[in-house]
């Protein structure tokens, strides 16, 4: 067996070759078993959010709006004609060496790509489809080749367990600390939003959150929102609200972590942005471009990150909001997969005694490694903090607020100070907006329904805040909510949503090995949790480079 450390390396390995290019592809292929198997992986596989391909005779055509039927023996969907940047693998021959290169465009999509085999015989055309389960011959998934190159990230897994959903990584399964799962009816499909009550992991640190929503009415007039259990934890949901927002077209509302709206109409772009003096102002400048400026400096020795932000500032102005689109990494999830599995059969009398702590103290341990986000304002005395963002999880962006005070800044330009543990956080997007909160009208909706999956109506135990909760103690638990309004906007009135949601949720583990007491016991001290993954992550980066070495 390897050793826990080789251990840490391979997965350490796979965190930190995310952020890099990659240049070799493999295919997964998957057999048809049966419709049922082949319709658990199709409900899988659309979470992956990858391209689908459909493959029938010498013909290849594009799959858009792929639904799945009721019947569990079909899925509806619109065959288009296949674009230039996915025609790549189809032109490959079998001999090929499985190369592509990331910087050309009309290969990199390939590494996103599930091509579907059909056998049917009928005369396929674009349009409208019925895709026949019983007629798919194989699944073939085009993903990263992590044993071709280092510059690979964690793979993609397709996991069919007994009415339970995929696991999206390897990573992911075997680390993966994750929190409910919030997807929301957009008008097509159900798409995932993001995980809410990130960290509260357990019942003293029930918290509430606040998550923006791309949603659109169902046909019947309804709006649903979907709270899952994707991995092994038990989530206790006490209360869910939804919250219309309608406001000025000219303007978008974002809602920080504490339930106050904040209208943006005029973003401001840093002017200059630098981490450790590095200039990465193009990583914060754009939203949703795919470039993301990690936190990432190895050069502290107290790894601790800092971004520092500028930007221009009005005269006299005493106000602002600062705009931030970031998630946390995977680095961060497996860090702290890492201690679990340390504490080994230690493990569930660890939790015990964390549940006597008091929220106090828990969220104490929390600030003391630096692993909440920490906004600071530049002034003639030194850095003012403003706040401290909670973790939100590494699978979707969220958006938020920071208001920030500038009376104490009497400078022509805004300084901003982002500090975290090392590579804690990565940010899509900065932007400060000196306006004034534009007027709004907010509708709190509570739920009318709320249907879990063995179609028992659970309404009673989210529609007020009463310690009575929700549990969705296992894989596959999904509660299906929906909420009614009748209203529509107002002429040049825009329409936003907020799911507001108090909860917690419990990590299940059963570690086998024996607990590491030395090891577990360094992180008692201020700082450590992050030094730790500095140390470890310079150390996967030289075993990358010596199993690269290894290739040639």
């Amino acid at each position: 067996m390897k050793s826990k450390l080789t251990q840490s390396l391979s997965l350490l390995t796979l965190c930190i070759l995310i952020i890099t290019a990659c240049n070799y592809y493999k295919v997964i292929t998957l057999k048809n078993e049966s419709e049922t198997a082949t319709y658990s992986s199709l409900d899988s596989l659309q979470k992956l959010k990858r391209h689908f391909i459909l493959r029938t005779g010498t013909r290849s055509f594009y799959i858009k709006d792929l639904k799945l039927n009721a019947d569990n023996k079909s899925a509806s969907c619109v065959l288009d004609t296949l674009p230039a940047d996915h025609l790549f693998y189809l032109t490959q021959p079998k001999n090929s060496n499985r190369r592509y290169k990331p910087s050309i465009s009309t290969q990199s999509a390939i590494i996103n790509e599930i091509h579907f085999y059909s056998a049917d015989k009928t005369s396929v055309a674009t349009g409208p489809y019925t895709l026949d389960l019983s007629q798919i011959q194989k699944i073939e998934v085009i993903q990263h080749d992590k044993k071709r190159t280092t510059n690979s990230y964690v793979i993609g897994t397709i996991a069919t367990v007994a009415g339970a959903a995929l696991v999206t990584s390897i990573l992911i399964l075997a680390l993966k600390s994750s929190c409910p799962f919030v997807s929301a009816y957009n008008g097509n499909d159900f798409t995932l939003q993001g995980e809410i009550y990130g960290g509260a992991i357990y019942p003293q640190l029930s918290r509430k959150d606040y998550l923006m929503l791309n949603m659109a009415n169902k046909e019947d007039g309804t709006l649903q929102v979907k709270i899952s259990n994707e991995l092994k934890e038990k989530q206790y949901t006490d209360l869910v609200k939804l919250w219309i927002i309608d406001h000025p077209k000219n303007t978008k509302v974002v809602v920080d972590e504490k339930g106050k709206l904040h209208s943006i109409a005029q973003p401001h772009q840093p002017i200059k942005a630098t981490l450790n003096h590095k200039d990465v102002l193009s990583y914060v400048s754009k939203s949703g471009d795919n470039k993301l400026l990690y936190m990432d400096d190895s050069s502290g020795k107290d790894a601790i990150n800092e971004i520092t932000l500028r930007f221009k500032r009005p005269l006299h102005t005493k106000q602002a909001k600062l705009l931030l689109r970031l998630k946390n990494t995977y680095f961060l999830d497996l860090l702290y997969g890492e201690l679990a599995m340390n504490m080994g059969t230690y493990y569930s009398s660890f939790v015990a005694k964390q549940k006597n702590k008091t929220a106090g103290e828990l969220k104490k341990w929390v600030t003391a490694q630096n692993i909440p986000l920490t906004v600071s304002v530049g002034s003639e005395s030194g850095w003012i903090k403003q706040n401290t963002l909670t973790t939100v999880g590494p699978l979707e962006f969220r958006e938020s607020v920071i208001e920030l005070d500038l009376t104490n800044s009497t400078t022509e330009e805004v300084a901003i100070k982002l500090s975290s543990g090392f590579m804690f956080w990565e940010i899509d997007y900065a932007a400060i907006d000196y306006s004034s909160n534009d007027m709004m009208t907010v509708e709190v909706l509570s739920p009318e329904s709320a249907i879990d999956e063995l179609n028992r109506n659970v309404r009673t135990a989210i529609a007020t805040e009463d310690n009575i909760y929700l549990e969705q103690p296992q894989i596959g638990n999904v509660t299906t909510i929906s909420f009614r309004n009748s209203n529509l906007p107002k002429k040049n009135m825009e329409r936003s949503y907020v799911l507001e949601a108090k909860g917690y949720y419990e990590h299940i583990r059963d570690f086998k090995n024996k607990p590491d007491f030395a090891f577990l016991r360094q992180f008692k001290r201020d700082g450590t949790f992050p030094a730790y993954g500095l140390r470890l992550y310079k150390k996967a980066k030289q075993h990358s480079a010596n199993s690269f070495a290894s290739l040639h």
